[in-house]
């Protein structure tokens, strides 16, 4: 095949066009969406049960441990994570890899379907599995309106933002939940003998719609239907509740106030210094993040004439913005790495097989993205960095047969033709099971490295195709397109160099290379000596601490949160003063840091009052909780500041300025673009909730007496006070009932619920309840009366025991257990995480010894690492049995493999040495980087091995053929590293924040090749040397001295003639 596409053109340049248009044609069609990230599998089903007003341990008992148990038989679950709040309580159900989602979803509704025993006024379980939308950017309308008026103005917003074409949903958040407040004084039910029950059931029986059947006539059906639903303040204010003797009518606005509003739970977002709303704008699944958010910047540019004066529209969190940088990243890099990569191979080869060979990168890219579609995989964040890694890479093999083919021909005796036929088909072997190699080093992305697997899946299903593309074009394209010389001689500026670099080189080869490997390969049991006594030298330097192992590096994002969190029960005000300071410290820092061509490195701040998670939609109608606070800054990214100044400093110089505050539970500081968990994060499971929380406590103190060990929290807090009533014997004889009195209790402080309106797409809530100032007095419940079965009331302390406790403002239980999360944040650079973990983990187990019924485990960012450690170990096993079988198929020996891999620990040396250059830690990514080297960097050691091999055959002495095989693949081998090096230079100096994300796998790649390379061109020929004398020794043992042949120079003890290499004509 090689030789049919070599002399018929026509085929190779239809074969190379195809590849081509069909990549133009798969790009230009918008079969691949651009996302932000990949899709991760929908594995997570959510069961929320809505129980307003009750206290968690209510929610705990009759909601969350009903679920629990209803469920507890399903097959498919791995873990449940529970919540009980004091509004409702949440189940998260994980599901297995191997389970069906959707049968273990409808399993799941079954059971709960089938509870009875919910109380009555819970709401109905709400059951789905988390699927379908991504948030892609966020819309704040914000103006000096009334909060009416800009709730209005966001749902106008977010109804225009509906309409635009490829926006399908958005969502208003920050925004209070309407409601309908009828509040009757406890004066005025004593004066007209009523009760909160009596209103509530007065105001049922006359707002309502009632369909009352159809009438069948001759011209068709007609439909009955009363109407009588009130929908406003003022329609409920002309019920009646009562008659007066006289028989006047007694309504509802007579005897309440009557709110037409919010509801009362505080929630107040600002967005520089303004109060605003938001608008959350989300992608489906095959939708197209950077055109959603195009779309809705045009819209942005557009609304200011339309609006109210002094109403702004801005954008927030533009995550499309990740996916645009990093295709400019890659485009970028691509054209520096095109030029740069041409350049290098300009300097060694003949131009025209520069030219073809250069040609292979977007022949490669452009069939790996014909493929994207079919292979399921989108534009996102992850499959880009495929193509930036693949870059340098996916020239190696054509660099290889283009070197061949020139080589052959210039040896003399066959034309043009017949040495592009030859020279391919002499290095097709190891080309194609060095492609290969690369394969099997990429797949275990591909088959899974568990919850990391959806990020690295699109970079495997990227390189792959990329590789397989390459393979094609440069074993039957390049052929073709070097079989004729489309410039007969170089230009007179590019001779001149290629001939100063031909005489450079073979200079290396003549002075210093050559007779270095005759010595090594001579002296080789010493040479072996010394390659494994300094790898264990370094190795011992690397793990003898010198290197910082970081999991999780802090890689600097674009935005800092910092999350407040006072004690239960802290008022609004105290709260918004507090969050006003750190909003005004913030304000200061803008006008501090400032570049040198005057512009600010922040951009946007925002805050939040009565909850956490600016502009989460998920917020809306969920009450508010006024000991909580949140304040956001956004700054320009790196690439558009002039102040060299990380978000990490700003937010440690922030944390600093705001200093202690006196009341707060948390006051925490995140700046990082990716965690993967708390760097401290202390599990403790048990049934004892005092207990857990009492360990809770120590464990918590032992953390803060650490140096270097900041933001101290845990997920369980004792809460406010609670007021706890217990029925007494005598109020049982008179007919009350323990419901009975919670039910009364409820209604005058929370509420009781009389109604559900819709209007337009706001559901309204109509609650009745003692008016606000009474609900807030104690003196209320003092007074408060209890109505019995008969009519008759007494007061409250007659029929109850009052007591006074607390209680905890939520709880989390796991796997059916209560459970406690202490983390802890640190500073990884300054302190040795896990010397403190190790301390920690004595100090705890201490702790526990006299508490048995207690489990405790690190989790967060240590759970992370196990999962993905997991991971690594067997895909690194996965790719040594593969390589090993790879290379053992066409070298047909069992020990040549071994000889070709021996390259790989000094590859990941190499690595190591470049994170020591560009002062990075060694992380998580770093090893996977490191796993892909593994299949790339044996590719040269596969040139030589199989030069050897062929030398033999041909009669040479392995000797002579181990001495012979270096300077001979010299150039190729130099050539293709410098080129993978050279195409990860330009992401080297990225400055973007995506891009830090990437360096740490870049860095593996590209000084790992580098660093190998310099090894593969010594230690290859000594191994191979070695293993030849082993084969000999047993030879010798089994079959006797004749049978050897043992790896020595001639008798004569004269060396093969050096081989010119081949000059560049």
């Amino acid at each position: 095949m090689i030789g049919w596409f070599a002399k018929n053109h026509v085929a190779a340049n239809l074969l190379m066009v195809g590849i081509v248009m069909a990549g133009m044609f798969v790009l230009n069609s918008g079969m691949i969406p651009l996302e932000v990230f990949p899709d991760f599998p929908d594995r997570t089903i959510t069961v929320t049960v809505p129980y307003p007003g009750a206290t968690p341990d209510e929610t705990e008992e009759l909601i969350v441990v009903k679920v629990e148990e209803a469920i507890e038989q399903v097959q498919g679950i791995e873990h449940i994570y529970s919540t009980a709040g004091s509004s409702g309580g949440t189940v998260n159900i994980e599901v297995t890899d191997h389970a069906d989602a959707r049968v273990v979803l409808d399993d799941i509704k079954n059971k709960v379907d089938a509870i009875s025993t919910f109380p009555r006024d819970a709401e109905k379980p709400v059951i789905q599995l988390q699927t379908g939308f991504f948030t892609v950017i966020t819309v704040v309308v914000s103006g000096d309106l009334s909060e009416a008026d800009l709730a209005a103005m966001g749902a106008h917003v977010r109804d225009e933002l509906v309409a635009l074409p490829g926006i399908s949903q958005a969502d208003l958040s920050d925004v209070r939940p309407f409601e309908i407040s009828i509040e009757v004084p406890e004066s005025e039910l004593e004066r007209y003998g009523l009760s909160l029950e009596a209103v509530r059931q007065a105001i049922a029986q006359s707002s309502l719609d009632l369909p009352a059947g159809v009438v069948r006539t001759e011209s068709g059906e007609v439909a009955i239907k009363t109407r009588g639903r009130a929908l406003t303040g003022q329609d409920y204010a002309a019920i009646v509740v009562a008659r007066n003797a006289d028989g006047t009518q007694l309504t509802l606005g007579d005897v309440a106030e009557i709110h037409d509003g919010f509801n009362e739970n505080p929630l107040l977002a600002r967005y520089n210094g303004k109060r605003c709303v938001t608008i959350t704008v989300t992608r489906p699944m095959e939708g197209n993040a950077v055109e959603v958010a195009e779309e809705v910047k045009r819209y942005i540019d557009g609304a200011a004439g339309r609006l109210p004066e002094g109403v702004e529209v801005a954008f927030w969190n533009d995550r499309s913005k990740i996916v645009q940088s990093r295709m400019e990243v890659m485009i970028n890099n691509a054209i520096q790495s095109f030029l740069l990569v041409f350049v290098v191979l300009l300097l060694f080869l003949r131009l025209d097989v520069a030219v073809w060979v250069t040609m292979g990168i977007p022949v490669a890219f452009l069939g790996s993205f014909a493929l994207m579609p079919l292979l399921g995989i989108t534009i996102n964040s992850s499959s880009l960095f495929g193509f930036i890694m693949v870059l340098g890479i996916v020239v190696d093999d054509a660099i290889v047969v283009g070197e061949s083919i020139v080589q052959r021909h210039e040896a003399g005796g066959v034309t043009l033709s017949e040495a592009a036929i030859e020279g391919t088909r002499l290095v097709s072997t190891p080309v194609i099971f060095g492609v290969l190699t690369n394969v099997i080093a990429f797949t275990p992305m591909i088959l899974g490295m568990g919850d990391w697997g959806p990020m690295f899946q699109p970079i495997a299903l990227v390189v792959i195709p990329c590789m397989l593309f390459s393979l094609v074009e440069s074993q039957l394209v390049l052929p073709s397109h070097l079989s004729k010389r489309l410039l007969q001689r170089p230009s007179e500026w590019v001779a001149p160099l290629q001939r100063g670099v031909n005489r450079f080189l073979t200079a290396v080869v003549r002075v210093f290379y050559r007779p270095l490997l005759v010595r090594a390969v001579r002296h080789r049991y010493i040479s072996a000596a010394i390659f494994l006594g300094g790898l264990m030298v370094i190795s011992g330097y690397i793990f003898g601490g010198h290197v910082v192992w970081m999991p999780f590096p802090r890689v600097p994002s674009e935005r800092i949160t910092a999350r407040l969190v006072m004690l239960e029960g802290t008022p609004v005000e105290i709260t918004h003063a507090h969050v006003d300071r750190m909003t005004q410290i913030a304000e200061d820092m803008r006008a501090e840091y400032v570049g040198e061509d005057g512009r600010p490195v922040i951009k946007q701040i925002v805050s939040l009052v009565g909850g956490t998670g600016f502009a989460s939609s998920h917020r809306r109608g969920v009450s508010g909780q006024p000991h909580l606070g949140e304040v956001n800054i956004e700054t320009f990214g790196p690439e558009e500041r002039s102040l060299d100044v990380s978000t990490v400093a700003m937010a440690e110089e922030w944390r600093r300025r705001i200093g202690e505050i006196v009341g707060a539970e948390e006051l925490t500081f995140r700046s990082e673009i990716f965690r993967g968990g708390d760097p401290i994060d202390i599990q403790l499971m048990g049934n004892n909730p005092r207990a857990l929380l009492q360990v809770s406590d120590q464990i918590k103190e032992r953390l803060k007496g650490f140096p270097g060990v900041f933001d101290v929290t845990d997920s369980l807090d004792e809460g406010r006070k609670e007021i706890q009533f217990e029925l007494k014997p005598e109020a049982k004889l008179l007919g009350i009932t323990v419901e009975d009195l919670a039910r009364q209790v409820r209604q005058s402080f929370y509420g009781a619920e009389v109604q559900r309106l819709q209007r337009g797409r706001d559901e309204v809530r109509v609650f009745v309840r003692l008016p606000k100032a009474e609900r807030e007095s104690l003196a209320t419940l003092e007074r408060m009366r209890v109505r019995g079965p008969d009519g008759s009331e007494m007061p409250l302390a007659q029929v109850a025991q009052i007591h006074v406790g607390k209680s905890f403002s939520s709880i989390q239980r796991i796997d059916r257990q209560r459970a406690i999360n202490i983390r802890a944040d640190a500073e990884k650079e300054r302190v040795d995480v896990a010397a403190i973990k190790a301390e920690l983990a004595d100090f705890i187990d201490h702790l526990l010894a006299s508490r048995p019924g207690i489990r405790w485990s690190f989790e967060g960012e240590d759970k992370a690492v196990r999962e993905a450690g997991d991971a690594t170990f067997w895909g690194t096993l996965l790719t040594v049995l593969g390589l090993y079988a790879m290379l053992a198929i066409p070298f047909r020996s069992y020990a040549q493999p071994l000889v070709v891999m021996m390259v790989i620990p000094f590859g990941i040396v190499g690595a190591v040495v470049g994170h020591l250059l560009h002062d990075l830690p060694l992380s998580m990514l770093s090893l996977f980087g490191m796993l892909a080297l593994a299949g790339v960097i044996i590719n040269d050691s596969i040139v030589l091995v199989d030069f050897i091999n062929r030398a033999r055959q041909q009669g040479m002495t392995v000797f002579e053929a181990v001495v012979e095989s270096g300077p001979r693949r010299f150039r190729p081998i130099l050539l293709t590293s410098v080129t993978t090096f050279v195409g990860l230079m330009p992401l080297l100096a990225e400055k973007g924040t995506s891009s830090q994300f990437l360096i740490p796998m870049a860095v593996s790649l590209g000084y790992g090749i580098l660093f190998g390379t310099m090894i593969t061109l010594v230690l290859v020929p000594v191994c191979y040397s070695i293993m030849e004398d082993m084969r000999s020794a047993l030879a010798w043992i089994w079959r006797g001295p004749a049978q050897a042949d043992f790896v020595e120079p001639s008798q004569s003890g004269r060396m093969p003639e050096p081989v010119e290499e081949a000059g560049i004509s």
